[in-house]
């Protein structure tokens, strides 16, 4: 006779096996592993604590998925272009305009926008003990619902983006792409970090600054720099923590001083005390 679960135990059950794929007696003793949380015992399947096949076995499969993508599979063995890595990622169920996006392409440590390499592929995936078209869906799923409320995750597919944000052959991504991806990184319903508050929206701010006063490429320290004051406008809305001792990059500089005089009259308001 089956162990008898309560409603929370089954409703569990039921969402570990819709996530990962393996049958009730699996989802059960890896639940149980993990106090019945479902979403840490989904986390644990997928970074390799519910996995029981070994790794070479899991890398040789990797192999043989990989190249079932590949367009020229004699001149570039070890690359996938862009058909082949739109149809993955189709295949896997990751909106193609879609912060998840991002993220397959942090997993699989793209190149660029639109290609993929045998290592990232293969390494990504074995790490994740995703080694099927059904487990790599499913960790996809998964991720759409992990990335609103990790900010860890977030983060690192922030950070991962600029590689695919900047120009082949270049350090800098083109400011056009660049405003593209704050305002899926910043404005998706998945962001754990969304750059906006009731009186200040910051995103639009930063981009109507960037296309009016700036107009420059980004590099990889503007990109990583822009995140850091992020978070703190969130936290400090009157942006106390900066000086012009910080050792903020120029742009931001120039960012702050952009919106206490555009978008919070700081000129005006500094010319009547002065009158005063």
């Amino acid at each position: 006779m089956p162990p008898a679960y309560n409603t929370q135990q089954k409703g569990a059950i039921s969402q570990f096996m819709s996530f990962t794929g393996v049958d009730r007696t699996a989802a059960a003793r890896v639940l149980k592993s993990q106090n019945w949380d479902a979403q840490a015992a989904i986390n644990s399947y997928f970074s390799g604590g519910g996995g029981s096949t070994g790794s070479s076995a899991v890398k040789s499969t990797l192999n043989k998925l990989f190249d079932q993508y590949r367009e020229d599979a004699k001149g570039e063995p070890e690359m996938v272009g862009t058909d082949g890595t739109m149809k993955y990622f189709m295949d896997v169920d990751v909106d193609l305009e879609g912060l998840e996006s991002f993220a397959a392409c942090e997993i699989v440590q793209a190149p660029a926008m639109g290609e993929m390499n045998r290592e990232g592929f293969v390494n990504g995936w074995q790490e994740r003990n995703c080694d099927t078209l059904t487990k790599q869906k499913a960790y996809i799923k998964n991720l759409q619902t992990e990335l609103p409320q990790n900010r860890d995750l977030f983060e690192r597919v922030y950070k991962y983006s600029f590689t695919i944000a900047k120009a082949s052959n270049s350090k800098q991504a083109p400011l056009e792409t660049a405003i593209a991806f704050w305002d899926l990184l910043f404005g998706s319903p998945l962001s754990a970090i969304k750059w906006t508050s009731a009186d200040s929206p910051w995103l639009d701010w930063w981009k109507e600054f960037l296309t009016t006063s700036y107009k420059k490429s980004v590099n990889k320290d503007m990109w990583n720099e822009t995140l850091k004051f992020a978070k703190l406008t969130l936290s400090d809305e009157a942006m106390g923590f900066w000086t012009e001792e910080s050792s903020w990059p120029s742009v931001i500089d120039d960012f702050v001083e952009w919106v206490k005089n555009e978008k919070r009259g700081g000129s005006k308001n500094e010319a009547m005390e002065e009158e005063y």
